[in-house]
């Protein structure tokens, strides 16, 4: 039989894995939005500005990722990785408190055991890496945006000639754009803008040339044949201009 493992290293045990367990479940939490970072506006190319929370890396000289960062993965259950580091950070109040009094009783293993089954899931998406090359090559893909776009431009397009109706189109986006809250509805219209201040409109954006120069009418009526699969609901509450 094995000798057994002395009281005071089993609780010196506990101590460092409880240490390192309460790093796990304060660990930061990216959001979809941090792991895409933002879009630098301008240029030929497209940059992005990384927006991840990052530290002071002494050693170096300069700022770097967070490590202590649980990364955004798209495939993966968010509310479900929030709702386990909420609830691990209140289950390590009572296990310290049950620690501390050196008591190796039925509720110590019990909290013990569902603290490590929570840790174990959140270590599985922390070793993960985290997707922003996916997500920023994603923010390119207009197929909504131009289906969205045929089906308004062709309701209007008997009444107008080409850049009449485009221009129409360019004043309605930017009423949109500008009349919504900060959130996901205002950038989903704001995607079909450039940079460049509208040539006729105050206050405005001209539409990308993907829309502007790009999109022809035998394409829109293509696209307007379709369903408007991917289009979001809200996109089409909007009486055509």
């Amino acid at each position: 039989m094995a000798p057994s493992m002395p009281a005071d290293k089993i609780w010196s045990r506990i101590d460092f894995e409880l240490s390192e367990l309460r790093d796990l479940f304060h660990m930061i939490h990216e959001t979809k939005q941090q792991a895409k970072g933002q879009k630098i506006l301008g240029g030929e190319v497209t940059n992005w500005d990384d927006t991840a929370p990052r530290w002071e890396d002494e050693e170096h000289g300069r700022s770097t990722r967070a490590w202590l960062m649980i990364p955004h993965v798209d495939a993966v259950d968010h509310d479900a990785v929030r709702e386990r580091l909420e609830a691990g950070k209140r289950l390590i109040r009572s296990v310290e408190q049950r620690v501390t009094s050196r008591a190796l009783t039925p509720e110590l293993l019990h909290e013990w055991g569902l603290l490590n089954r929570w840790a174990g899931t959140l270590q599985l998406v922390y070793g993960m890496e985290p997707d922003a090359r996916q997500l920023r090559a994603g923010d390119g893909n207009l197929e909504a945006h131009r289906r969205w776009f045929s089906h308004y431009y062709l309701k209007i397009r008997p009444q107008h000639k080409r850049d009449d109706a485009l221009e129409v189109m360019e004043k309605f986006i930017n009423t949109l754009a500008k009349d919504l809250p900060a959130g996901p509805e205002r950038d989903w219209f704001s995607k079909f803008l450039g940079p460049v201040k509208s040539d006729s409109l105050d206050d405005s954006r001209r539409l990308t040339k993907a829309f502007r120069e790009k999109l022809s009418v035998s394409e829109m009526e293509r696209l307007d044949a379709q369903q408007l699969d991917g289009v979001p609901p809200f996109a089409l509450n909007y009486p055509h201009p």
